[in-house]
């Protein structure tokens, strides 16, 4: 197959100056609008746009050495390797001349040749003039070959010469009118290419033999000139085509791809042919991973169904060509001309040596044996319909046939005709696809309808799948290991398992919701046809989206499309079968433009290559640095890319990319169709991105790259530390001001409160003094005055009883005795009452 670089898909410009790889195995290619780097998947230009250090946009010749790839401009000279390694201002050794070649010596030194015919050494920065190359005529170096270390070939329009860089030598090893134009091949085999005598071998003693004459190869382009591995010599015609050349003989062949356009460079890798054009960009010429039938008969149709029959021959529909049988490595065809009803395809299945040929007319029958049309099905014959959608044949060796208007048929083994007695609600539904279940059970596909079960040609019931309308059409049915079932439907791949549905659609993995066929290789997994391609699902990741509860969980898989071989990215479906195994497990899919044919095989043990994995850039706005061990994202940069790549020429598509960046986190990311991962908004910090890598849905090997997230001071552990200290002492500082007001608040209060009782009591203090004194006045008042009162009735009661005592000493006592205790008790009476009185108003005093 041919895989095709140019300025739709990756170049800048589709004219190719030179081409090689370098030592990580990137493939550069020179263009007049800059360098361009290819993976196998992804290209990416460098130009003076993009990379403001290169001095020139155009180069116009590699030279490979352990350092990586020189690569010549006019006045300046790149080293390539992975990146630009460094850009060599020559304009001080190119004054009204341009570079012609360049050669790496001893100790990373290099010769510089240029069309003036002078050689330049380059060392640490400086040029010197070699001093052992003084040519005692005008001549243009156009190119040099180097021999070993220190001795190499000088090609020029004046001779071969030799320059040993151990003795400083100089020697002319042919005649001084040879046109050295080219010097290839390897340092054991090696050849010179002379515009008007041919090719030359050059033999020991730098003896020169003449192995094909200018006269032979009088197109040749000499830029594009090779030895390959099994020496043979390659190169590109002027007019058309390629040239090898082995012993001495030469044979041109050439590629549809090639017409009208020059080959200007040539690189041959075991089972890879790299072709540099003038105007078709690079083309790749590899094996296949999805081979076509190599027959003139089928390239370029659009193809039906396809079948095997007991005979072991494949028997192919069309979409307007009829039917077509490969049989012992020959196509036999028949049309409408042989007999067949239609030439529009639309289902195929054969029974006891007939071969039935569906259509939308009708059925053909096709007796295997003698190859002739003996038969027909319509209508007339009681099909319920004449468009057919799909035929079938169960264990039981019954003939089953699908058609629209409701029709369930099946031949018995003696050819009659059966229709299969469905609900009213079918009449109008179309049958589309038929499954026999392990259990015998057969279960039918429709058209909006859903799926219906059927027991010994009995119908059992009908099951509708959750799907939009327009999206509920079962192209195909799939019973796996574990009994559960699986339906390619025009919304996505429906798992029925246990009564319970998962649909497996675009965001699980899938690259269209439209699913046409299923295919079991029986050894590693399953293999489905849609509009963008086949697509492998290992049973691991099968077993994963079955047993996952998230229903956005991504499984990965292998697309196999037109870059890998098949004539057309788009399959076809609605056909019956839309895919088949044949009998030594190959897998064949019909396309819109001829039937591609997979074998499950070239991937039933795990790859024995290493992946060529490769951290490529950083870059922060617009600055870009190569990635070696680990990165620092310098304070401030929240907004970075990582860029990375797989080197794969033979099967890019085979690999399934996941990402993370927190290794506590078992959340895998996808990586679709980029090779670059973004991120914005990082904290400070040391972190691992890791991507995973899966090949044919298996997992090969994760690639860690350590980022370390620059902080700013703000951001730092010793600001924060800072900051903390800070916060503590201010809190400690506020709640000592918060207390010591508050202590202060509250001793005032105690002292105003204490204040208030003592002015209270001071008061009461002052009320209760003034209030004796006022009972003191009073009580000297009462004492005053019943001092007097009392005074008189007791003076004369202690007189009337002194009296009474010696009342006999005394002598005209005018009174009785007895007059005199009457008065006596009277005064005492007048003392009692003034007593009682004082008494009484003391206590009203009190109160």
């Amino acid at each position: 197959m041919i895989e095709s670089w140019d300025n739709s898909n990756g170049l800048p410009q589709n004219a190719v100056f030179a081409m090689e790889r370098d030592n990580h195995g990137y493939f550069w290619v020179a263009t007049e609008e800059g360098l361009t780097r290819l993976d196998g998947y992804s290209a990416k230009v460098f130009d003076q746009a993009n990379y403001p250090q290169m001095q020139e946009q155009t180069y116009y010749t590699f030279y490979k050495s352990k350092a990586g790839i020189w690569a010549t401009a006019d006045r300046s000279i790149a080293l390539l390797e992975k990146n630009i390694r460094k850009i060599i201002d020559c304009s001080s050794i190119t004054n009204d001349t341009w570079i012609r070649a360049v050669t790496e010596i001893e100790n990373g030194k290099l010769l510089i040749g240029t069309d003036a015919g002078e050689i330049h050494q380059w060392e640490n920065g400086s040029f010197t003039e070699l001093e052992i190359w003084k040519s005692e005529f005008p001549l243009e170096i156009y190119s040099f070959f180097q021999i070993d270390s220190y001795k190499l070939l000088v090609g020029t329009t004046r001779g071969l010469y030799e320059l040993n860089m151990k003795s400083n030598t100089k020697k002319l090893i042919s005649a001084d009118s040879f046109e050295a134009f080219k010097i290839f091949g390897t340092p054991k085999e090696i050849y010179i290419f002379s515009p008007d005598q041919g090719i030359f071998r050059m033999n020991k003693g730098y003896e020169m033999e003449n192995i094909i004459p200018i006269s032979q190869i009088k197109d040749i382009n000499l830029s594009s000139l090779i030895v390959d591995s099994d020496n043979r010599i390659w190169a590109g015609s002027l007019e058309q085509g390629l040239l090898v050349i082995e012993q001495g003989q030469v044979s041109r062949f050439t590629y549809p791809e090639l017409r009208n356009y020059t080959v200007r460079k040539i690189i041959k890798e075991e089972n890879k042919l790299f072709l540099g054009t003038l105007g078709k960009g690079l083309l790749l010429i590899k094996p296949a991973k999805v081979n076509q039938p190599d027959y003139n008969e089928l390239k370029n149709k659009n193809i039906k169904a396809i079948y095997q029959s007991e005979d072991s021959s494949v028997w192919i529909g069309t979409k307007a060509n009829g039917l077509h049988q490969i049989d012992r490595n020959k196509v036999k065809i028949w049309s409408q001309k042989d007999g067949l009803i239609q030439d529009n395809n639309t289902s195929l299945a054969s029974r006891n040596g007939i071969l039935y040929y569906g259509s939308s007319s009708g059925i053909s029958l096709l007796d295997l044996k003698r190859g002739e049309i003996i038969g027909q099905i319509t209508e007339e014959d009681g099909l319920s319909s004449n468009y057919v959608h799909a035929l079938f044949r169960d264990s039981q060796n019954r003939l089953w046939i699908l058609t629209r208007k409701g029709g369930i048929h099946y031949l018995e083994e003696n050819g009659k005709l059966q229709k299969v007695l469905l609900p009213e609600k079918f009449d109008a539904t179309r049958f589309v696809s038929a499954l026999e279940l392990k259990n015998g059970q057969l279960l039918i596909g429709s058209m909006n309808e859903g799926i219906l079960r059927l027991e010994d040609t009995v119908f059992v019931e009908n099951k509708r799948l959750p799907l939009a309308p327009g999206e509920d059409v079962i192209y195909s049915m799939y019973e796996d290991a574990e009994n559960d079932l699986w339906f390619g439907t025009h919304g996505g791949l429906v798992l029925l398992k246990e009564d319970q549905i998962k649909i497996l659609g675009k965001i699980n993995g899938l690259k269209s919701k439209t699913v046409y066929s299923i295919t079991d290789d029986g050894q590693r997994g399953i293999w489905i046809s849609n509009n963008f391609g086949v697509q492998y699902f290992s049973y691991s990741e099968i077993k994963k989206f079955k047993e996952s509860e998230n229903e956005n969980v991504l499984i990965s898989s292998t697309l196999y499309d037109k870059r890998l071989g098949l004539p057309n990215s788009e399959t076809n479906g609605l056909i019956f079968p839309a895919a088949i195994q044949d009998f030594k497990g190959k897998i064949w899919i019909p396309t819109v433009e001829g039937v591609g044919i997979i074998n499950p095989n070239t991937i039933s043990n795990s790859p024995n290559d290493s992946i060529s994995f490769f951290w490529d850039e950083l870059r922060i706005g617009e600055q870009k640095s190569d990635i070696h061990s680990q990165i620092l994202i310098p304070e401030g940069v929240r907004m970075f890319q990582v860029s990375f790549n797989l080197i794969d020429f033979e099967n890019p598509a085979q690999y399934s990319l996941f990402y993370r960046i927190d290794d506590e986190n078992d959340n895998w990311l996808p990586i679709k169709d980029h090779r670059q991962l973004y991120f914005n908004g990082l904290k400070p910090g040391d972190y691992t991105l890791e991507i995973k890598v899966l090949r044919y849905g298996e997992e090969d090997q994760v690639y860690s790259l350590p980022i370390k997230v620059s902080a700013l001071f703000f951001e730092t552990l010793t600001f924060k530390i800072i900051i903390g200290i800070v916060a503590i002492l201010l809190l400690y500082f506020i709640l000592q001001s918060y207390f010591n007001k508050k202590l202060k608040k509250d001793l005032e209060e105690k002292v105003i409160q204490r204040t208030s009782d003592l002015s209270q009591a001071n008061e009461k203090l002052t009320e209760a003094l003034e209030e004796i004194e006022n009972q003191n006045i009073i009580m000297k008042q009462l004492t005053w005055n019943h001092s007097h009162l009392l005074r008189a009735p007791l003076t004369r009661a202690m007189g009337i009883n002194h009296l009474l005592i010696n009342y006999s000493k005394y002598e005209g006592i005018e009174k009785s005795k007895e007059e005199l205790e009457k008065e006596l008790l009277e005064s005492l009476k007048q003392v009692d009452e003034i007593i009682k009185d004082t008494h009484t108003k003391s206590e009203n005093l009190t109160k």
